[in-house]
């Protein structure tokens, strides 16, 4: 049975520094958006369950100017439940690309509709390719290098590369279209 990645995704989180529901959230949509699909809808009841668990725990904040904030910490069961997990293999990767899906019954479909997913897909990959261009400026721009910085930028360049390869094979794809339609 295939493990709750969710709950190392916060546990991994967790392990750095305390933070609300908010900041996972944040966190999540602005860092991992690009390295593993995670919907609000996961975080709050893995968040539950870890904590039954023993492997978080949860502090209430009480503020004057604002709402109470819920402030969760990894425990020490919870930092061994995730360095088990770490030095286990990872799972192999699952490829599922809906576009090559299309392509692979293209000739079933309009050419300029195919053209138009391969389109789409390379500005995916463009936007991604910036976007890890950027993580990877910021960790550039850090004045301390750091061991998390330095273990980001491993999977930023990974980022990097897959996304950079997409849009090299969309480009190849476009140009093999184009010739295909044209009779070369």
């Amino acid at each position: 049975m295939k493990e709750n990645t969710t709950k190392f995704v916060l546990l991994g989180l967790l392990s750095r520094r305390p933070l609300t529901g908010y900041d996972i959230k944040k966190t999540v949509e602005t860092r991992l958006d690009y390295v593993w699909d995670l919907s609000n809808g996961q975080i709050y009841p893995t968040l539950k369950t870890m904590e039954k668990e023993g492997l978080i725990t949860k502090k209430v904040e009480t503020r004057e100017n604002g709402p109470i904030r819920k402030i969760y910490s990894i425990t020490k069961k919870g930092f061994e439940e995730l360095t088990d997990w770490l030095n286990q293999p990872a799972h192999p990767e699952i490829n599922r690309y809906e576009i090559l899906l299309k392509l692979m019954f293209g000739e079933h479909a309009d050419p300029e509709t195919n053209s138009k997913h391969i389109q789409d897909f390379k500005r995916r990959n463009t936007q991604l390719y910036e976007a890890m261009s950027q993580f990877e400026r910021n960790l550039d721009g850090m004045p301390v290098q750091t061991e998390e910085a330095f273990y980001v930028r491993l999977a930023v360049l990974l980022g990097k590369s897959i996304s950079k390869a997409s849009i090299d094979w969309a480009e190849k794809a476009i140009q093999m279209l184009e010739e295909h339609k044209a009779g070369e």
